[in-house]
This record gives structure tokens, C-alpha cells and sequence, in this order.
């Protein structure tokens, strides 16, 4: 009887324990914790106090993924590619001896972005006289690359819209050069050719540069070889250098927004007033949302920009030691945690803004107006969660 008992006493006091657990800690914990020490969570919000864009000078386009070529409004690209080409020795032998020919010669391009109208596509090939290096590659030396081109090489383009791949052929002559030499080093460098979009060109469009991955995508010089009455046989090249060069003046901002573009590279900077965030707090979470007002994107669109700590606002220079963070397109808007930037602002770093440019800018001719300061519904947002005691 007396176990009966005290089972049952054990049992009332773990159901008390158990309900003592459960209830709220503002009734039963709080109690025990100082005020003092009590983590309170709070929210502000901080708007944009200045916008600007403007335009990105000296940039290489010489790392990027695609290539552009074409006009579309404001934006001209030009395209240059050199090729590498190895033959076996079952061509170059009977070839270098006069018992092989070079039968036909055409380049292939896989198109990936279309920007414009597709219908009006047209573009030049020009013979390059120079070396060039596309890691290098500036105003200036594109200026001695192009005063030392010749005459359109170009023999005949192919392309209809919906085409999956833009064939051409180039004046046969030179591509004999190229092939001598790959094998003689006493003929003439082979420093490739131009591609210039004409006047009458209304379309962008890119395709896999050698920074690409996708293997069966590059662009791809076809050599077919005759030893006559023994074999026909075509080798394939794939480019060894390529740059994609564009241009053209920054489009005016319309009222109460700012252009972010691909190509010229237009990007935009933005200062929010940080004054009113209280020291010594916890800063969970600070997201930055900007607002789109209107795009102008081919068929691939920008999905993010990036944001960068700015060290002089007048001059838009950026403190590459902070690194960038990503912003992710969601509807109306792109929306991203800018948490360690505001952390260094509240730690009394200089708050000098912030810059903010397309992820995809050398490798797409983008545009996308966003919202200015004026309208408080699209003002650039910043939404900070922190912690304080």
C-alpha cells in the first residue's frame, strides 16, 4: 500500500515539473533574469537618401563566359577570336607536300541570347594584323587593332530566325595561311580576325566564350581537307583567344530612377542614412530591397545584382577588401542580407554607400530601370532585425 503511494507522489510531481516546462517563460523564467539582461529583438526601417548611376570605365570583358556581338539601342559589340589549329600528321604530311588541299572552310557560331530583333542580323570579318592579348585589351589598343585591319573577309553569312546555328565562310586564302602555320612557323602569325556588327544591325546576340563550359558549344572552325582519290577529311578548331568589345553612351535616366545596363556597364550607387542605428546592438538580419521599374532584357534576364561597400561616394570607388553580396530578383524587386556591410557601418566605418550593379554585365546587354528616392512605395529599403538588451 505504501508503494501505491509513493508511485502516485512521483507521478504528481513529474506532471508538475512537466507543466512547470510548458508554461510561457515571461510567467515562470523571466523571473529568475534580470531586466538588464533581458534580449529584446526590434526592427527599423531605412530608406535610400541618394541614387545615382553612372558609367564603369576600364573594365575586361576578357574574363567573361559569352561573348557579344551586334547593335541594339544604345550598345554596339564587336567580337574578336583567334583559332588554334593542330592537324594529324595524315594531313599535314601530304598537305605541306602539295598532295592535300583545303577544300572548304567555314566557322559556326551557337547562338545562347538574343537581345533586339533577330531578323536584322549582319556583321563583317576583318583580318587582324596585330597581337593582342584579351586580358589586355583597352581603348587604345583596340584602336591599333582596328587601324591595322583590311577589307570584310566575310565570303557569305547563314542564318535564318529560329536558327540554331549562324554559319559563315571567310576568304579561303586565309585560312590556308592559318593551316601553314600550324605546322611551318616561318609563315605569317595567326592573330585572327574581327567581327564588327554593320549599321543595319538591330540585335545582340552571345555565345560561349572560351570561360564557358559547355564542351559542344564553342564556337568551331570547320578545315576540310581533300587528298584527291584518297580521302576527304575535316578537321575541327576551337578558339585559343576571344574578346568581346562594346560601346556606346549611357542611356539618360528617366525621372525618379536609375539605369543599371550590361555592355556599357552602367551601374548605380546608393547612400542610405545610417544615423538613427542605435550602437552596441546584435544585427540579425539587413535586408536591402531596391524596386525595378521597368527592364529591357533579351532572353535570358538578370536574376541578380550585386552590392558593394563603397569607400568614396563622390567617386564611386569600391573597397574590394569588404567583398560583394547578392541581391535575388523576387518579383518587383531584388532582396538580399547586406548584414556584414551594416556591421561595419555601426563598428564607425565611414558609411560612403553602397554600389550596386548587374551580376551579369559583361556577359549580357541588360537593362533595368530601378525606383529613385522619390516615391516612398519604391524607395530603396533598408530593413534592419536586431537584437539589444
Amino acid at each position: 500500500m505504501i508503494r501505491k503511494i509513493n508511485i502516485f507522489i512521483f507521478f504528481i510531481f513529474l506532471s508538475v515539473v512537466i507543466l512547470s516546462c510548458s508554461d510561457d517563460p515571461n510567467s515562470v523564467g523571466r523571473l529568475l533574469i534580470p531586466e538588464k539582461d533581458v534580449l529584446k529583438s526590434q526592427t527599423l526601417e531605412l530608406y535610400g537618401e541618394s541614387i545615382e548611376s553612372f558609367q564603369k570605365d576600364s573594365v575586361s570583358f576578357g574574363s567573361s563566359s559569352s561573348l557579344l556581338l551586334g547593335n541594339y539601342k544604345n550598345v554596339s559589340s564587336k567580337v574578336l577570336l583567334a583559332f588554334f589549329i593542330t592537324l594529324p600528321d595524315s594531313i599535314s604530311d601530304p598537305y605541306s607536300n602539295d598532295e592535300a588541299n583545303l577544300k572548304s572552310a567555314w566557322i559556326e557560331i551557337y547562338p545562347n541570347y538574343w537581345l533586339g530583333d533577330k531578323v536584322n542580323l549582319d556583321f563583317t570579318a576583318h583580318k587582324i594584323n596585330t597581337a593582342w592579348n584579351p586580358l589586355l585589351v583597352d581603348d587604345d589598343s583596340l584602336s591599333i587593332i582596328e587601324s591595322s585591319i583590311g577589307e570584310d573577309i566575310l565570303t557569305s553569312l547563314s542564318y535564318t530566325e529560329g536558327d540554331t546555328v549562324i554559319g559563315f565562310t571567310i576568304d579561303n586564302n586565309l585560312v590556308e595561311n592559318w593551316v601553314e602555320r600550324s605546322f611551318d612557323s616561318s609563315v605569317e602569325s595567326n592573330y585572327g580576325i574581327l567581327l564588327s556588327p554593320t549599321a543595319s544591325a538591330t540585335t545582340i546576340f552571345g555565345f560561349q566564350a572560351l570561360a564557358g563550359f559547355a564542351l559542344n558549344q564553342y564556337t568551331t572552325l570547320y578545315l576540310e581537307f581533300e587528298k584527291p582519290g584518297e580521302f576527304i577529311d575535316t578537321v575541327l578548331s576551337n578558339p585559343n583567344l576571344d574578346l568581346h568589345v562594346p560601346s556606346g553612351e549611357k542611356l539618360t535616366n528617366p525621372n525618379n530612377g536609375i539605369i543599371l545596363q550590361g555592355g556599357i556597364i552602367s551601374r548605380g550607387k546608393l547612400k542610405i542614412n545610417t544615423d538613427n542605428i542605435p550602437k552596441n546592438i546584435v544585427v540579425n538580419n539587413a535586408l536591402l530591397d531596391i524596386y525595378i521599374q521597368t527592364s529591357d532584357e533579351g532572353t535570358i534576364g538578370s536574376d541578380t545584382v550585386a552590392v558593394s561597400f563603397l569607400s568614396n561616394f563622390s567617386n564611386s570607388t569600391v573597397n574590394e577588401d569588404f567583398g560583394r553580396y547578392p541581391l535575388v530578383r523576387e518579383e518587383n524587386k531584388f532582396s538580399g542580407d547586406i548584414s556584414q556591410f551594416v556591421e561595419r557601418w555601426i563598428d564607425d566605418e565611414v558609411n560612403e554607400g553602397l554600389e550596386i550593379k548587374l551580376s551579369d554585365e559583361i556577359r549580357r546587354a541588360n537593362s533595368l530601370t530601378i525606383y529613385g528616392t522619390e516615391d516612398i512605395s519604391f524607395t530603396p529599403k533598408l530593413t534592419l532585425f536586431y537584437t539589444t538588451k
